[in-house]
């Protein structure tokens, strides 16, 4: 067998209930329910540190960070030694092509150490069209129904009034409301024409292709937006497989889904403030369309891929960054550093070359610092022994069948102020820091039966409780010293050194 690839697909803000592999009946995801099959589904993916520009800190360093503040959303040091900077002398050519505007803001340096780079620009509120472009003429906030400035705070409705008048410039000039000029369109098709030019070459690549979608805003083609809208609530049903809409509150209050406005966006906040019940349950559904417009494409890919031979020689690992809060406890986006299963469970899937041990689930423990050390292996790389040691673990030998679990459970945090520990059976949540207008303790949620954190148990297992948390502390401080494998005594990080 010749030199193998890799790509690595992730998404940005994907909500693991909103995917068939991952238990939803309800929303249309044939591309990726086809990769889960031929591939490893890992039930228990977290990420280590919340949100966007961390998590790629750890998928491209393998280590932890969400203790240290300045490893959080900050700017990539010059000094930090990244995946493709261990890639670079060892034959593999990297390429990024993303368009999350987030990794593309100056100073932030999160495209720097590949050997090839291309935006997609113009999602969300990238600063693409400038307010005097003609393409952009006639275009008014006053216009768009979908998009409801905040009244109470003067600050906050100066930021999303040019953050939206920027999106609405981009998408007229874009013409976004055709599917094929939709970002997600473009960037897989940006993403199939790079492999279509390397098809004959031999040298193996890592793709790694970043999407923002289906982070907001929510605004993919109207059949997209509509698609689920017209669903009789009874396949809406709130049970443990996935669908969040709660048929008896849709009952009970009469929502008509299709009498209500969509919203295209909304600021992070608490349902009530920023929108109504029956606007979050319209949400939903637009978000479901959205996640199904990533799906249509990612076919797309997975196409492409097929006709070039190329799921025969490349590894394919799909994920996301993270999740989306969409009401399960009581607000949307992220408004705080709430580390509810929403928000941090996140999905992995990973398909070997020619689709080998595929078709099976795995109940280990893996996080975002497991990326690089798999990907190192895979490659036959060795890690520096003069850089930081990793902290993360090869996953192929879970999916090979030769190891059970990396580790017994995940810690993660957000902006240094809450922390959590997952492990099989509970989810303990940690808050670092309190305000007075609303206290935050620790909470504990069994697991798996109470799958959306809704009954908080600390008060009658304050000894588990209190056995987590001292273990997520000493992890803390292992980390600290750089010695985890005190703590993950199953990592066998030595073959990643030379």
């Amino acid at each position: 067998m010749g030199r193998m690839n890799a790509i690595v697909v992730v998404c940005n803000s994907l909500h693991l209930g909103f995917l068939g592999a991952y238990g939803n009946a309800w929303i249309e995801t044939p591309h990726l329910d086809r990769l889960a099959a031929q591939g490893v589904v890992f039930d228990h993916h977290f990420p280590e540190n919340l949100t966007t520009l961390p998590t790629r800190r750890s998928w491209w360093t393998g280590r932890y960070g969400f203790p240290n503040p300045e490893l959080g959303w900050t700017p990539l040091e010059p000094d930090e030694t990244i995946l493709p900077d261990l890639l670079w002398n060892q034959g593999v050519r990297t390429a990024l092509i993303s368009d999350v505007p987030l990794l593309r803001e100056t100073g932030m340096g999160y495209g720097r150490g590949f050997d090839e780079v291309i935006w997609v620009r113009g999602q969300g509120y990238d600063p693409l069209i400038p307010a005097n472009d003609p393409r952009a003429r006639g275009v008014g906030l006053e216009d768009e129904p979908g998009l409801r400035l905040p009244d109470d705070e003067p600050e906050q409705r100066e930021l999303w009034k040019t953050r939206w008048e920027q999106f609405l410039r981009n998408r007229k000039a874009l013409k976004t409301e055709d599917e094929e000029n939709s970002g997600v369109a473009r960037t897989v098709k940006t993403a199939v024409d790079w492999l279509e030019r390397r098809k004959d070459e031999t040298d193996p690549f890592l793709l790694w292709l970043d999407l923002f979608s289906p982070h907001g805003p929510w605004d993919p083609p109207a059949e997209y937006r509509d698609q689920y809208a017209t669903i009789e609530p009874d396949e809406f049903e709130s049970d443990d497989e996935g669908d969040l809409v709660d048929e008896m509150l849709e009952e009970e209050h009469q929502i008509d889904i299709e009498d209500v406005a969509v919203l295209l966006d909304v600021p992070a906040g608490a349902v009530g403030d920023v929108l109504t019940e029956a606007e979050l349950f319209r949400l939903r559904r637009t978000y479901a369309g959205t996640v199904t417009l990533v799906d249509r494409w990612l076919g797309e890919l997975f196409e492409a891929l097929e006709r070039m031979g190329r799921m025969e020689d490349t590894l394919l690992v799909f994920t996301s960054d993270q999740g989306e809060p969409l009401g399960e406890h009581g607000y949307v986006r992220r408004f705080r550093p709430w580390l509810y299963e929403e928000l941090i469970h996140t999905p992995l899937i990973v398909r070997m070359p020619g689709g080998k041990y595929g078709g099976g689930r795995h109940q280990a423990i893996v996080q975002t610092v497991d990326l690089l050390p798999t990907l190192l292996e895979f490659f036959g790389a060795r890690h520096p022994k003069d850089a930081p040691p990793l902290h993360g673990g090869d996953i192929l030998p879970l999916i090979r069948g030769e190891q059970t679990k990396i580790r017994d459970y995940a810690c993660l945090g957000m902006d240094a102020e809450e922390f959590a520990i997952r492990t099989h059976h509970w989810h303990l949540v940690l808050p670092l820091t309190n305000d007075p207008e609303e206290p935050r303790l620790s909470e504990l949620y069994r697991k798996p039966e109470d799958r959306w954190d809704q009954n908080n148990v600390i008060e009658q297992h304050t000894e588990v409780a209190e056995h987590l948390e001292l273990a997520l502390r000493r992890f803390v401080e292992a980390l600290g010293r750089d010695a985890l494998d005190d703590l993950f005594p199953l990592r066998d990080v030595a073959r990643f050194s030379q």
